[in-house]
């Protein structure tokens, strides 16, 4: 137990990695439930904590899209209702800026390409980092637009 509490002591964990873990540990699966449950009652593992650190540390340091996140969550085996829950407090437009800003770094990396192959890198690159494709499309579109009004 005490390997456990320091492993989800370390760093936020789920369910789904700890069940990792005691795989990898070599613990025999019928006595999983119980130390789950024991980790869940002394706090060391908690999925709603561990869905809002993930979602807010996704979302400022990697700076990925909802899509991406719901995505390596549902792989995660986190319920779809707190998946949804923390995915709402990530505002609207805060990812239309993001995005935007993402866009604008890359297409310095592109400029020397020709018109539709920067189009086609912007929205790969979008859609990679996790925003729905509408809204990718739709920021390409004004960038590329604003960049030929110039």
């Amino acid at each position: 137990m005490p390997k456990l509490e320091k492993y989800c002591a370390f760093q936020e964990r789920c369910v789904s990695d700890v069940k990792m873990k005691l795989s990898k540990l070599g613990v025999p699966q019928e006595f999983w439930t119980t130390l789950l449950e024991k980790l869940q009652e002394s706090g060391f593992l908690n999925e709603e904590r561990f869905t809002e650190l993930f979602v807010r540390s996704k979302v400022r340091q990697k700076g990925w899209g909802p899509v991406k996140i719901k995505l390596e969550l549902r792989r995660k085996n986190i319920d779809d209702d707190l998946i949804s829950k923390y995915l709402s407090e990530f505002r609207t437009d805060d990812q239309d800026e993001m995005l935007d800003n993402w866009l604008r770094k890359k297409l310095n990396s592109v400029k020397n390409d020709e018109p539709a192959k920067q189009r086609e890198k912007l929205i790969r690159f979008g859609i990679s980092k996790g925003f729905e494709s509408g809204k990718v499309f739709a920021a390409v579109n004004k960038i590329i637009k604003a960049r030929s009004d110039d």
